[in-house]
């Protein structure tokens, strides 16, 4: 009977940790990924097929009459708070992906991604 109770303690003793933290989670922006960007080949990717994997930019800059650069940017921030130890942990996930346009075909790309961890 009092291993009982003391796996009853031990239970209740977790969920009650358990319940005392919270998560967080934030995205903006366009998704991007390694394997999405890959699919980039300068000369060749049309206007269109850029369109079809990441969706209108989030900005686009006319560079003269024949050159658009288009900008994706992509943040997803996680966080999870723990009540009774007083931290909170954040992941931070930055994205860029910069394309130049000519013509209607990608001539340029860069992609940057940057993690971040924070603890309070």
């Amino acid at each position: 009977m009092k291993i009982i109770n003391k796996i009853i303690m031990i239970l209740c003793s977790i969920t009650i940790l358990t319940a005392c933290s919270q998560t967080n989670l934030v995205e903006q922006g366009t998704p991007l990924s390694k394997e999405k960007v890959s699919q980039i080949v300068e000369g060749s990717t049309t206007e269109t097929q850029v369109l079809n994997l990441f969706g209108e930019p989030t900005t686009k800059k006319v560079i003269n009459a024949n050159e658009t650069k288009w900008t994706y940017t992509y943040i997803k921030k996680n966080s999870t708070s723990h009540m009774l130890i007083g931290e909170t942990q954040y992941n931070i996930v930055e994205g860029t992906l910069d394309i130049i346009i000519s013509k209607g075909v990608v001539t340029w790309f860069n992609y940057d991604e940057n993690h971040k961890q924070k603890k309070w």
